[in-house]
């Protein structure tokens, strides 16, 4: 039986590139609703509504099962079907750092549930910055999946965006540091204060994985322009 030619295997690559393109954008399109229901939950959780975030917590669990179920996909097809593929190990960078954001959505509502049984609420200004807070990270998380939906199609726009992902997660960490140093400043109670800086740091964390994926974006899409 013959060796593939060179012809051949450029075409076996590509329609694995593309096919591993769908397969991410069906991917940070789960991640992103995780991180939309992840807003709505701190409205709950902060007016202490148990039932209506159980609601969001389970649904934030479904989303990012599905999320993991797609992750493994692409990566077994990177590894069975495109072990030479030149960026492979950028899609996989990718995949798994966006993956990361999922799952600190299910981690940031799992605590949260278990606050509001506790009946540990924010006092209404660490509460309206945290609403606030939960918004710019969702900004952040859609400026990421535009610039992901926006490699199929134009690559040097997307290495253009990853710039505006940036800037966005720059607006959360000033909010993060300011939430923070009122935290010390406000809340008296020492187990209080630390479960909710606790809270403000897995916000940040989202944040700078998004970052980070943006950064990982921009080494994949490079590959493709010339």
């Amino acid at each position: 039986m013959s060796l593939p030619s060179e012809e051949e295997i450029t075409e076996i690559e590509n329609n694995v590139y593309r096919r591993s393109l769908d397969l991410m954008s069906d991917h940070v399109r789960k991640v992103q609703d995780s991180v939309r229901v992840l807003v709505n939950a701190f409205d709950n959780f902060l007016t202490c509504q148990v039932p209506e975030l159980e609601s969001d917590y389970q649904k934030i669990a479904v989303l990012e099962d599905d999320a993991d179920k797609i992750k493994r996909e692409l990566i077994e097809q990177l590894t069975k079907a495109a072990p030479s593929l030149l960026y492979r190990e950028d899609f996989l960078r990718l995949v798994v750092m966006v993956d990361e954001i999922a799952e600190s959505s299910q981690s940031i509502s799992r605590l949260m549930l278990r606050l509001a049984k506790s009946k540990w609420i924010p006092n209404s200004s660490l509460a309206d910055g945290l609403r606030v807070m939960s918004v710019e990270v969702l900004a952040t998380f859609e400026a990421l999946r535009d610039a992901i939906l926006t490699l199929p199609m134009n690559p040097r726009r997307a290495i253009e965006s990853v710039p505006k992902v940036h800037a966005q997660e720059a607006k959360v960490d000033e909010i993060y540091h300011d939430l923070d140093f009122n935290a010390l400043v406000e809340v008296k109670q020492i187990e209080r204060l630390l479960i909710y800086r606790d809270l403000l740091g897995l916000l940040e964390h989202m944040a700078d994985n998004i970052e980070d994926a943006s950064d990982d974006l921009r080494v994949l899409a490079l590959h493709r322009v010339a």
